[in-house]
């Protein structure tokens, strides 16, 4: 491999790992759409889908894949981080204690959710994405068809694994359900409209590889 495509494989890995990161922070926070309940984590987390794309397209299915074990472990790390510097005791006349318990000491559900969605979704994505590039349909030839027909299914998943182990029973039933197909419709518009920027992406960095 050469230099360039190492570098521009560490450059996804990272961004992959950072925006599930910050996903996963901006989640702690509801916000109100219309009375509907969203998470701040959807915001940011369609960037995932779309650099999964990008690896599995440029790089393959192996080192796509262990780039999302990557994000998950580095998550999975800061939440054990997170917790156990909760734990010390703080230092006398440091009155932020609770405060940086309530953020940083997040539900286990919202952890638990958001990690296992991430990498049930991604790891899906990227399965179909591959199955859909060696098919003999119309998404063989077009990446963008490739990248919005993956991740319209894994989109499904992530949505159903991370709203029902996070928030359901937590939400009354009706808007549990409003949330759950709104953070499908909200993240599947986002990569929509940046998918243009996408296949542009994408091509400018095929030609320079």
């Amino acid at each position: 491999m050469s230099e360039k495509r190492v570098k521009l494989l560490i450059y996804f890995a990272a961004l992959s790992a950072g925006a599930l990161l910050i996903s996963n922070l901006s989640a702690i926070k509801l916000w109100d759409l219309g009375g509907i309940a969203v998470d701040g984590g959807i915001v940011l987390f369609p960037l995932t889908y779309i650099l999964s794309d990008l690896t599995v397209e440029l790089f393959g299915k192996k080192l796509s894949r262990t780039v999302i074990y990557a994000g998950f472990l580095i998550n999975l790390i800061a939440v054990f981080v997170f917790y156990a510097v909760i734990a010390l005791p703080a230092y006398p006349g440091w009155d932020m204690q609770e405060a940086y318990a309530a953020v940083l000491g997040f539900s286990p559900r919202i952890i638990f959710g958001s990690l296992a969605g991430y990498l049930s979704s991604n790891l899906l994505n990227n399965w179909l994405f591959i199955r859909m590039k060696h098919s003999d349909s119309a998404f063989s030839r077009s990446f963008i068809a490739r990248a919005l027909g993956s991740s319209a299914l894994a989109h499904i998943v992530d949505s159903g694994v991370f709203e029902t182990v996070a928030f359901l029973g937590v939400l009354p039933f009706q808007e549990f359900l409003q949330q759950a197909v709104f953070a499908y419709v909200l993240g599947m518009g986002l990569e929509l409209i940046l998918s243009p920027l996408e296949a542009v992406i994408e091509r400018k960095l095929r030609k320079s590889l």
